[in-house]
């Protein structure tokens, strides 16, 4: 049976595993189907590929794009090429980004008492700077006492050593994966805090512009698995599903963990993979 988990993360974006260290623990928790959806690079997918082969595991070259700014929607593309031109200048171009991004909340956490060795954290980041990173280092230098508390206390929203991201339409991030042959994916919708009229409507607006399917089997989904499982196929969208690997530490779950209540979950990762050859053409 073809067991999918199609969103996981490596030391190339906020995750822990390189993808080697990944390909490992998939094979252990046997999972044949899966996808690297760093965040905002693709710079992971050479190797991810590599071991998979190895191994004798089905790939999905896959990237996860952060839009909306503060409101954090997420777009999943499935069939990226990571030799892309126009795809990698678009991430460089983010990467600049979230470079000035780090810089600010570190000068801010420095004003707080915070001091952090800039250097060494880019060094570990390894590629895609985010602020687990940030949050890592502040549990490690003794400023809080992990990194949930890092998050409600100093770099969540709203905290002070915060720094709003650029937006990016999630419109805008659709159409570009649609323009390169690859299918763009709503990542947890369980995690927009948007009132529910809202998000219907956006939802309508990123199918218009190219959104081909929903990630249903996510763990932020748990409590609405029937209802976005029933959303998505009555209005002719793909179903997905993954971990959402990190860490494996809590609130992150383990690869494989979401495909016990994911009854379909064969036939979905099957259609994907299709659907990815399909469109690339």
């Amino acid at each position: 049976m073809n067991r999918p988990d199609l969103h996981m993360h490596s030391t190339f974006s906020d995750g822990t595993s390189t993808p080697t260290e990944l390909a490992r623990m998939i094979q252990r928790r046997d999972v044949t189907l899966f996808s690297l959806t760093d965040h905002d690079t693709m710079k992971g997918l050479p190797e991810a590929a590599d071991a998979a082969y190895e191994r004798g595991l089905a790939f999905i070259p896959g990237v996860e794009i952060s839009t909306e700014g503060d409101d954090e929607v997420h777009v999943l593309g499935y069939g990226v090429k990571h030799d892309d031109p126009v795809l990698t200048a678009f991430f460089d171009k983010m990467a600049k980004e979230r470079e000035a991004r780090f810089d600010a909340m570190l000068d801010k956490l420095e004003e707080l008492g915070c001091p952090l060795p800039r250097d060494e954290i880019r060094e570990s980041a390894g590629g895609s700077l985010g602020r687990p990173h940030i949050a890592r280092a502040l549990a490690a230098g003794g400023f809080v006492r992990d990194v949930q508390d890092a998050f409600e206390r100093l770099i969540g929203k709203g905290c002070p050593a915060y720094v709003p991201r650029p937006p990016l339409a999630a419109t805008e991030a659709i159409r570009l994966l649609k323009s390169r042959k690859a299918v763009p994916v709503l990542a947890h919708p369980g995690l927009i805090k948007w009132p529910q009229e809202k998000l219907m409507a956006m939802l309508k607006s990123w199918e218009a512009a190219g959104l081909m399917g929903i990630e249903v089997y996510h763990p932020a989904n748990e409590q609405a698995y029937a209802y976005w499982d029933r959303y998505a196929r009555q209005r002719g969208l793909l179903v997905t599903g993954g971990s959402d690997y990190h860490d494996g530490k809590p609130p992150h779950a383990l690869i494989g963990d979401t495909i016990p209540a994911w009854r379909s979950a064969g036939e979905d990762g099957w259609a994907l993979f299709k659907m990815v050859r399909k469109t690339a053409g």
